[in-house]
């Protein structure tokens, strides 16, 4: 149980790493861009605007499952969604917290959320199965040259000891992260409030 709650932990601090990519003046962790100081590619302007948006902010945001009656977006109410995962999963196999941060972790997927007075919100919703979708159709095992082709030109990219990053940060208030080991996608993450 110990090495679960280390491994979520880290997967956790990781994936908020990564969503970090960079520090603004007022240090507003999850509503900044700017930076990027890991990218070996950074499209980010001054002005912390990417240029990347989208018709349906809800609808990029979504992931859903051929496997699970699923089909949720990190901008849906939090509480419908957690509701919608216990009633598929029953209860979450881990649970953390770190401050205002919770993550739930159900099946082969992890919600990160904040609860302010008691309403939940969540953060990031991040995958890995190929249980589960984006909604261009980007999954567990997809390669690099898939992704680029669904998603379009990277915004940041750059390779660390955990692999290769692509990140897709858009001006509509969130972003997209995919990791790569072997040029096929080992896990992806997608972040609200982060554009």
């Amino acid at each position: 149980m110990k090495k679960k709650f280390l491994v979520t932990m880290i997967t956790m601090l990781m994936g908020l790493s990564i969503v970090a990519c960079g520090k603004s003046q007022d240090d507003d962790f999850y509503n900044t861009n700017e930076g990027c100081s890991d990218c070996d590619i950074c499209c980010v302007e001054e002005d912390g605007s990417t240029g990347l948006t989208v018709e349906d902010p809800k609808a990029e945001t979504t992931i859903s499952s051929d496997v699970f009656d699923i089909s949720i977006s990190v901008m849906d109410d939090g509480d419908e969604v957690l509701n919608r995962l216990k009633e598929e999963f029953g209860d979450p196999t881990d649970t953390s917290a770190d401050g205002d941060f919770h993550t739930d972790t159900f099946d082969d997927i992890s919600v990160t959320y904040s609860e302010t007075d008691g309403k939940k919100e969540i953060v990031e919703f991040k995958c890995v199965s190929d249980r589960y979708k984006t909604n261009k159709g980007i999954t567990i095992g997809s390669t690099l040259d898939e992704v680029k082709n669904a998603y379009g030109e990277v915004i940041c990219e750059y390779d660390d000891e955990d692999g290769h990053h692509l990140n897709y940060i858009y001006d509509d208030g969130f972003s997209i992260y995919f990791t790569f080991a072997n040029d096929e996608v080992i896990t992806y993450q997608v972040v609200c409030g982060r554009g």
